[in-house]
């Protein structure tokens, strides 16, 4: 019987693609644009299905078109029968004829930047009136670009026309696109007197046309028919008009030279000026930038001194025994976390990170003996490849140094959330997952030594230089009693309660190994959806998940980055982690897993079945609300 059911089901999806014209459509953009075979879009299965294709869940049009790297050529004039399509988004290939968009109301996002189109901008552009990102950059494109047409876009946030061959000007006839916040023109031949309500954009908006004047570039516009009118008085036989005009002719060569001499002066005096803060920038030391930033050390006189403090070094220790060899060499600041300040500094060929914690004023002596004990016990001497370890360390009565290994590929926020939008490399689903588990082991390790990180996020995983992640910042935030905040979007539910009354130490003394669980959960979630841990205008990600899969049927690729659309054949991975995730997000602590069977979950991924029904069977136990009064079950 179910397999009646089934069979009809599937008939009645082919039957639904088969006379749909999107899908028709669909198949002919394949069959003009795909000659290297990239899309695997096949006849015979339901077209909604198919790689970077989005359906509306009733009418079952396409709503959603990314196929971006894919070696598609030729022209996408096929496409505009899609008039359903909110967003088209074929940036990164080879097409190279640009259609009218006039067909296709809907519209909001179109991105076909890096592609080979030519010709002039794009007929029907300024139709779309539902349109909010405009993105034609890395073009071909010529001729003049229609700022007054673009006027009746009154929802346009977005304009990318840079390095194309753009001409004419950007305010023919005064007028204005008002509701811009992404602009950028540049490396075009553009020219004239950028419009004021453009000015407030960065020069690199504008840089590269050669013939564009005024803010914000610091070249001025000049009227070049001032000096050419005819001079008043009497012209008989035309003596009093050649007077006139040597007069003006001289007195335009004085103000020609006049400012030459200015504008060589004052570029002297920026270059001497530049050269002076260089040479500064150079011997800059830490201590010299911390006092002119922050105010100084405040040792007081007669007390130990920082030249004499001594470092106590670990496994590992670049050679320098005392905090002023620190303090002498050359720095540059990285960022200002919960913890302290880092500082990426230089010392003896090697490049190390110093994160600077200043102490509470009401922290006691025996506190920072505490903090001391604990960092030589506990931390100095953990050595793990997924564990960013301490080289050294120093206390003092107001501030603590901790110095770590230097790793240049930065944090996994960053790897995720930085630079979204067009130019952005897209992170694998190999990498992710790679991370995923370094990760899990390396908190694993730390609870197998019965440490807890206490303020786990995807800010403090550390990506080394093989892609392999580091933790760093280990039981700090617990060691130096930084409360969390009540938005803190890692923070587990049984801690809420215990952040209102931190006055008494109890969201300290309430942390538990089952609260980094719910932390990593998050991160996954991270992971997994490309979004922050906090969604503006959403509130916590946990929250968002948890809304999709409650409110939408066919959530998957709702809740799925887009980024790995292209890698949908792995989708039951995916699906796999997902269930780790949420396993680890239950709302009561004695529900969630252990962190080592976390780690075995995500290291069987790859050899696991994961069909759809084991994933779906599998979570139907586990919660995700800080409530725990709803599960995700209902919604999958």
């Amino acid at each position: 019987m179910l397999l009646k059911i089934f069979t009809l089901s599937l008939l009645l999806l082919v039957s639904l693609g088969l006379s749909n014209p999107d899908f028709t459509t669909l198949l002919s953009f394949k069959i003009s644009a795909d000659s290297s075979s990239s899309l695997p879009w096949s006849s015979s299965a339901y077209p909604c299905s198919w790689l970077g294709v989005t359906c509306h869940p009733i009418t079952h049009r396409v709503t959603k078109l990314i196929l971006n790297n894919f070696n598609l050529t030729g022209s996408i004039q096929t496409l505009t029968r899609l008039t359903h399509l909110h967003h088209l988004s074929l940036h990164h290939n080879y097409l190279s004829v640009a259609p009218s968009f006039s067909s296709l109301p809907n519209l909001k996002h179109l991105y076909l930047s890096h592609n080979e189109f030519s010709g002039e901008f794009p007929a029907g552009v300024s139709s779309l009136h539902r349109l909010l990102r405009l993105d034609l950059s890395y073009n071909n494109f010529s001729g003049e670009i229609p700022m007054n047409e673009l006027t009746q876009l009154t929802h346009l946030k977005t304009l990318f026309l840079e390095f194309n061959s753009f001409t004419g000007t950007l305010n023919p006839n005064g007028s204005s696109v008002s509701s811009l916040i992404e602009f950028n023109v540049s490396e075009n031949t553009l020219s004239g007197k950028i419009p004021d309500y453009l000015s407030s954009f960065s020069v690199s908006s504008f840089s590269g046309n050669s013939h564009l004047c005024g803010m914000p570039l610091l070249l001025g516009c000049y009227d070049h028919t001032a000096h050419s009118k005819p001079v008043a008085g009497d012209d008989k036989n035309g003596k009093n008009r050649v007077l006139g005009i040597k007069k003006n002719v001289r007195n335009s060569a004085k103000m020609m030279i006049i400012s030459v001499v200015v504008v060589v002066v004052i570029f002297a005096l920026v270059i001497v000026t530049w050269c002076t803060y260089r040479n500064k920038e150079k011997k800059m030391k830490v201590k010299e930038w911390y006092n002119r930033k922050y105010g100084g050390l405040k040792v007081k006189p007669k007390e130990s001194s920082v030249d004499d403090q001594e470092m106590v070094c670990f496994e590992g220790c670049k050679g320098f025994d005392k905090v002023d060899e620190l303090l002498t060499a050359s720095a540059e600041m990285l960022g200002k976390g919960s913890v302290g300040t880092t500082y990426k500094v230089e010392i003896n060929g090697s490049d190390v990170v110093v994160k600077r914690v200043r102490l509470r004023e009401s922290s006691s002596r025996a506190k920072k003996k505490e903090i001391d004990g604990y960092l030589r016990e506990n931390i100095g001497g953990l050595r793990n490849p997924n564990v960013l370890s301490l080289r050294a360390f120093s206390s003092s009565k107001d501030e603590l140094l901790l110095v770590y290994d230097y790793l240049s590929n930065g944090s996994l926020f960053t790897l995720l959330h930085g630079n979204r939008g067009p130019g952005r490399t897209p992170v694998g689903w190999n990498t992710r997952l790679k991370v995923a588990l370094g990760s899990a082991q390396g908190l694993a390790f730390l609870h197998s030594r019965k440490l807890v990180h206490g303020n786990l996020t995807s800010s403090n995983i550390i990506i080394d230089h093989l892609g392999n992640p580091c933790i760093s910042d280990i039981s700090l935030n617990l060691l130096l009693q930084i409360p969390s905040s009540l938005n803190n979007p890692y923070r587990a539910p049984e801690l809420v309660q215990a952040v209102h009354t931190t006055h008494n130490n109890k969201s300290f003394k309430s942390y538990t190994k089952k609260c980094d669980v719910y932390s990593f959960g998050v991160v996954l979630l991270e992971i997994l959806t490309g979004k922050t841990a906090w969604i503006e205008g959403e509130g916590s990600l946990v929250n968002w998940v948890e809304g999709i899969m409650k409110q939408q049927d066919n959530w998957i690729w709702e809740v799925f980055d887009f980024e790995m659309l292209r890698y949908k054949e792995m989708e039951g991975e995916m699906k796999a982690l997902l269930h780790v995730a949420l396993l680890c997000l239950v709302s009561s602590p004695n529900q969630r897993l252990e962190m080592f069977v976390v780690k075995k979950m995500i290291d069987d991924i790859k050899v696991r079945d994961t069909g759809s029904g084991e994933f779906q069977e599998s979570i139907s136990n586990g919660t995700l609300t800080n409530s725990g009064s709803s599960s995700f079950s209902e919604s999958v």
